[in-house]
């Protein structure tokens, strides 16, 4: 739970809390239909006009089953992880940073690139990685799914 991350993390949370970046849910065990009503909160609140979008399935039926009853399943995309799935969005993000067309407006978000690297199979395949448990990536990994679902999506958005 949050009162358990060491200190120096804490902190980074707690700014991520204040820059209004993080919410920090009671429990240990995420319940999806509380997720799910966040994020249409913040929808919302922010005015975002969200088209499609990627997810990784792993846990993320009730989600997605309540995102689709909501709001159809059009633009809808499972997005595995592996180096299958992420190298090709992975090369092309990379190429974004490099060229610096990637703008992080929060704290959070760069904190996460800080602590993702990538990890090269044999065949030069490359997948999101990161070197210990507490450096989350979670941000850049939610870029990514959204990314493919983008690229699979580019009509939407001409």
């Amino acid at each position: 739970t949050f009162r358990l991350l060491s200190p120096s993390i804490r902190e980074k949370y707690e700014q991520f809390i204040a820059e209004d970046a993080l919410i920090v849910l009671n429990g240990t065990v995420l319940d999806m239909e509380e997720v799910y009503d966040i994020i249409e909160e913040e929808i919302e609140r922010r005015k975002w006009d969200v088209l499609p979008f990627g997810y990784d399935p792993y846990n993320a039926d009730v989600f997605v089953r309540k995102w689709t009853e909501y709001n159809g399943e059009w633009g809808v995309l499972a997005v595995r992880q592996g180096s299958r799935t992420e190298s090709v969005p992975l090369g092309e993000l990379k190429k974004f940073a490099e060229d610096r067309l990637l703008l992080f407006d929060e704290a959070i978000f760069s904190w996460a690139m800080g602590n993702t690297m990538v990890l090269e199979d044999t065949n030069g395949n490359i997948k999101l990685y990161k070197r210990r448990y507490e450096n989350k990536i979670d941000p850049v990994s939610a870029l990514m799914d959204a990314y493919v679902a983008y690229k699979a999506n580019a009509e939407m958005f001409k």
